[in-house]
């Protein structure tokens, strides 16, 4: 019978690994600033980047496991599309799309996240940064700009109870509305 308690008590202390989305809920992404680019542009994540699984603290020693790059890429494609007349995903920085849709500029973005629950209770973060860097291309694939935008989320039980990534979205939701300003701000690099 000792034999079977052990392996369970060092499982329960291990914590468990619980799957949650960082995509910031789109209808939110809006467009509040009346500017329109008339440019064809690309993003592009590159194949490792997009595959990343990044497993990170939750509360009660469990930790949480997303994929940030590919559930957010359609908040990536939206800002864009929010500014841009033309937007287009490329498979490479070779892509013949590059050529066969006149693109000029090519969006590169990096993400970091950090998790953290002071709970001892339940395992849904309290707090979560979302960091978004993106390179800005010419077409010449040489970099030109780069951005940074820092989103916080921060939650308590009664909003995480029915949205148990509340932080996550509202962190990753603000890095990507940062972004979209940014771009704005910097309009004039895109003549």
């Amino acid at each position: 019978m000792r034999r079977l308690l052990l392996p369970a008590a060092l499982v329960l202390m291990s914590g468990c690994v619980h799957d949650i989305s960082v995509a910031p809920e789109l209808a939110r992404v809006k467009k509040v600033r009346p500017v329109t680019i008339e440019r064809s542009v690309a993003y592009y994540i590159p194949p490792e980047r997009y595959a990343l699984s990044v497993t990170t603290p939750g509360g009660n020693n469990d930790q949480l496991r997303y994929s940030p790059y590919k559930e957010s890429e359609p908040a990536l494609k939206k800002v864009l599309e929010n500014v841009f007349t033309e937007v287009h995903r490329i498979d490479s920085l070779d892509d013949a799309k590059i050529d066969k849709y006149h693109i000029r500029f090519i969006f590169v973005p990096q993400i970091e996240t950090i998790s953290y629950s002071s709970s001892n209770v339940d395992w849904q973060p309290t707090k979560f940064n979302f960091t978004l860097d993106v390179a800005f291309l010419d077409a010449d694939k040489k970099a030109f700009y780069r951005s940074h935008a820092e989103g916080r989320g921060i939650t308590n039980f009664g909003r995480y109870k029915d949205n148990p990534a509340y932080a996550a979205e509202v962190a990753s939701r603000s890095a990507f509305l940062q972004f979209q300003n940014e771009i704005i701000d910097q309009r004039n690099l895109f003549k």
